[in-house]
């Protein structure tokens, strides 16, 4: 496929995900009162916007020299502000790339070229995502076993899924790529691929390097729990914190699916969804839900800014 080609469809599919996005708002505004969302939106203050934008970019922040933290665990050092620079940019891809799988390939494209190789980068940014939505689903199982099972509704079913995905999927290709023969593959692929094996294998012995970052990792995406059950108080929301341990995750889990520009739209929904059960109207669910999409589009747009002004520099 030639690059122009290639280019085509990317750009083909970003258009299709941008359709999805618009015909998910269109179906939420007709079905639910609009005047009623940006009502409850507006609860939310500009204080306690920035506040939460300040506690996402400081998450991130942590994030980003988690996915250092493995790097170097791997046998390649990167200095944190490269990192960190790059980390942003992905962030900035994760508006309209598909899913969080985009940006995680933007920025270990950037430190792979300037600072470190291709599989060092690559291998860490697959144990630092493994890690991040085990994470997540080990919040949501906290919270499911602390709600009544009455109230789970379609809780069960997403957690089960993406239970079968994270570890499904994190453990083939963790296996696959340790123990597949690289003879197999094209001569030119052999090498780099071969790399890839040592950083995994490398990544596999460091254990304390993945203890640190599976903490680090387990405590940022708690912290993002309690921000947006915060958020949600301010707009009206009243449920228990438990509440939003189940839903939270679950509703981040679904929206991983690449059908969206960032998964907005299924975020929303889902969360509705999964919110219905406790009580909570949909439009203060909806809410709740753009307060933070929000967040996440802001911080991408400042990742964006902050690596080319950075990038400029250089």
């Amino acid at each position: 496929m030639t690059t122009e080609a290639a280019g085509r469809r990317r750009w083909s599919g970003v258009a299709i995900r941008a359709a999805i996005t618009l015909a998910i708002g269109v179906a939420i505004a007709s079905s639910l009162p609009v005047h009623d969302i940006v009502e409850a939106m507006a609860r939310t203050g500009l204080g306690t916007w920035l506040f939460g934008l300040g506690c996402f970019a400081i998450g991130h922040v942590v994030s980003a020299n988690k996915w250092r933290l493995l790097i170097r665990a791997s046998g390649t050092g990167v200095a944190f502000p490269h990192a960190l620079r790059a980390h942003a940019a992905g962030l900035f891809a994760n508006i309209w790339l598909p899913s969080i799988v985009g940006g995680d390939v933007v920025r270990a494209g950037i430190v792979a070229r300037h600072h470190a190789g291709l599989a060092a980068a690559t291998g860490a940014g697959v144990a630092d995502r493994v890690l991040d939505l085990t994470s997540v689903l080990v919040l949501a199982a906290v919270g499911m076993a602390l709600v009544p099972d009455a109230s789970r509704g379609p809780a069960t079913l997403i957690l089960q899924l993406g239970a079968i995905g994270v570890v499904g999927g994190g453990i083939g290709l963790w296996v696959g790529i340790r123990h597949f023969p690289a003879e197999r593959l094209p001569d030119r692929l052999q090498p780099p691929f071969r790399r890839l094996q040592q950083v995994f294998r490398a990544l596999s012995k460091a254990g304390g390097s993945a203890g640190v970052a599976a903490a680090l990792s387990l405590g940022v995406q708690a912290g993002f729990v309690g921000l947006n059950a915060w958020i949600a108080a301010a707009i009206g929301i009243d449920v228990p914190f438990a509440v939003w341990l189940l839903a939270w995750p679950l509703a981040k889990i679904a929206s991983l699916v690449p059908i969206s520009l960032g998964g907005l739209g299924v975020r929303e929904v889902a969360l509705a969804s999964l919110l219905a059960p406790f009580g909570v109207a949909p439009t203060l669910a909806i809410a709740q839900a753009l307060v933070w999409q929000s967040i996440l589009f802001s911080t991408g747009l400042l990742g964006g800014i902050a690596w080319l002004t950075a990038s400029r520099a250089r």
